[in-house]
């Protein structure tokens, strides 16, 4: 027999208890003596996580003795937390609830839990007869007084608004004024659109302490909110004038000038800001971060960005969040040696950096420095030995350097630790695996195992690029390389690499005039100059019926290779050689 879900069980159950309720005189002795065993025996379940069972022996306990508020409550959280959003069932919970909390309003964490619960699905009138009274339970508890202003204010009437700001006012009289309260009071006349009480109030903050630098900026930031520019700049001026190693009062006038759109004066705050010595860090770190996401873009302030982290630096030499956010500015800036060097200083502070391994590891590999690269795998696996993706990278090293072999091995670990789940993982392997068979000249073995990459992930492009060349090179299921190559361009349009793959199938299909359409774009948008590109040129312009200009690609093509046997026969004989 099929199970019901578990929202139409629970609203039958309601429903069965509905009727028990009206049917059943009351429960005997013995019904509430089995009743109070199933409670405890439910909590039980419950303080071990077990659900189900918890639900289960609630529901048994309410229908022996349907009176128990304690257990009513109890079993309102559980329907409430299945109702799935179901407004019968919803609406049974809360009355479980409300019935529990009319009966024992003297239950502090009851009455608060009901109190959010009402908040939550919009009954605001039942949430405010709450809150109310716990307020005049407990006119010690702020938090209890926080919540009854903040429920007020909210959607209420005038004279909710009112009363409101008479409880915050009430709070400022015990604790002193303070930016929250005003914040709150503030927020209130600005529902009202009444700017002349929020002007008022943050005047009264000020001068409740003259000299109070957080309250300058604060008077700052709401003076300007309303455009009053001249007296905002003079509350920043005051601030940084009454503290001059505020960094907080020195940044707050760097965002009013960025407001005003002086992006000069913008600049010369922010370096204020960070240069002051008694700035925590970590707020350093917010403001260079925010200044950094908008001024990265411009190679201009490249300069000015590097000369902040120095100063930083200098000022906190051990701090490593400061390391790692410059080592990622730099490779932002393509600096990719520079952010090497600050990821090394950030996993010296911090050696238990996993992230940090893998990113100094891809930088090496960035700068094509393989024995570094190799040296930093070595020494994250004494850290982290069950990093797959590390074997993964160090597995690559050995491929490049010509240690198939032992390439293989750490491939093979690889998939030894991958998670049978990590799909995307597993494919990125057997796609590596494929690469180091057809390097060894094992092109059959290299297909299989691309195959496999794009089974476990077809939107492996790397590995769909890869097996659309070598398709190509083998001049084998050219119409297959072709979808796959289409598929990489539909990603991935403007990458040289993928786009020099699709001109070589292309020419390997003796479609001559559009390979020579792709293979113009590719040297177009390639910064480097590669002798396999320029070879391909020369081979795609030669079958297009431009010989001499093939000739000069491959010229070009054998200085960057004097050693390439098959480019000197181009150069020498002027002509195509097929392999």
């Amino acid at each position: 027999m099929k199970k019901l879900p578990l929202l139409i069980l629970a609203i039958l159950a309601l429903g069965v208890l509905t009727a028990v309720s009206k049917t059943r005189r009351g429960p005997t002795d013995e019904d509430i003596r089995k009743a109070d065993y199933l409670y405890l025996e439910a909590l039980r379940a419950k303080s071990q996580g077990q659900g189900d069972a918890a639900f289960d022996l609630l529901m048994r306990a309410r229908e022996l003795n349907p009176a128990d508020e304690e257990i009513g409550e109890e079993l309102a959280g559980y329907v409430l937390s299945i109702s799935e959003g179901d407004s019968v069932v919803v609406a049974q919970g809360v009355e479980m609830m409300r019935d529990y909390y009319d009966k024992n309003q003297d239950d502090y964490f009851s009455s608060v839990k009901y109190a959010l619960l009402n908040e939550q699905i919009l009954n605001r009138e039942e949430a405010l007869r709450v809150w109310k009274n716990l307020h005049t339970r407990y006119p010690d508890r702020d938090e209890v007084t926080y919540r009854y202003a903040q429920v007020l204010g909210q959607g209420g009437t005038e004279d909710d608004r009112r009363h409101a700001i008479a409880i915050y006012d009430s709070l400022e009289i015990l604790t002193g004024k303070s930016i929250p309260l005003s914040s709150k009071k503030i927020q209130l006349y600005f529902n009202a659109n009444d700017t002349a009480k929020i002007l008022e109030e943050v005047d009264a903050l000020r001068n409740s302490a003259a000299n109070n630098v957080d309250y300058l900026v604060f008077s700052g930031d709401i003076y300007s909110m309303f455009k009053h520019n001249d007296e905002a700049k003079g509350f920043y001026d005051q601030a940084c004038a009454t503290d001059p190693s505020s960094g907080l009062a020195y940044y707050s006038r760097a965002q009013f000038y960025k407001s005003l759109g002086d992006s000069a004066a913008f600049d010369r705050e922010v370096f204020q800001a960070l240069k002051q010595d008694n700035l925590d860090v970590d707020t350093k770190l917010v403001i260079l971060r925010s200044y950094i996401q908008e001024m990265y873009n411009d190679s201009v302030q490249q300069p000015r960005i590097k000369q902040l982290f120095d100063v930083l630096i200098d000022q906190h030499p051990h701090e490593h969040d400061l390391h790692d956010m410059y080592a990622r500015y730099l490779i932002i800036a393509k600096d990719y040696a520079g952010a090497a060097a600050q990821e090394e200083l950030t996993l010296d502070l911090d050696p238990a950096d996993e992230e940090g391994w893998e990113m100094l590891t891809s930088l090496y590999l960035q700068i094509d420095d393989l024995e570094k690269a190799e040296k930093t795998v070595m020494k994250s696996l004494r850290y982290y030995p069950d990093n797959a993706k590390q074997y993964l990278v160090l597995g690559s090293i050995y491929s490049q350097q010509g240690k198939r072999d032992e390439a293989a091995k750490k491939y093979d670990k690889g998939l030894e630790l991958t998670d049978s789940a990590d799909v995307a993982l597993l494919s990125s392997i057997y796609g590596a695996i494929g690469d180091n068979f057809y390097a060894d000249e094992k092109a059959d073995s290299a297909f299989v195992y691309y195959k496999k990459a794009l089974l476990y992930n077809p939107e492996n492009y790397l590995a769909l690029n890869n097996c659309a060349y070598y398709l190509a090179c083998e001049g084998k299921d050219l119409d297959e390389a072709l979808s796959m190559i289409e598929k990489v361009m539909a990603v991935e349009a403007d990458n040289p690499t993928s786009m020099d793959t699709y001109a070589w199938v292309l020419f390997k299909r003796k479609d001559y005039a559009k390979a020579r359409e792709i293979i113009d774009k590719t040297l177009e948008l390639s910064e480097e100059e590669s002798p396999e590109l320029l070879e391909h040129a020369g081979d795609i312009y030669f079958m297009d019926g431009e010989p001499d200009q093939a000739l000069e690609f491959w010229k070009s093509a054998l200085k960057l290779d004097p050693d390439n046997e098959l480019l000197g026969r181009k150069v020498k004989h002027k002509t195509y050689f097929f392999k």
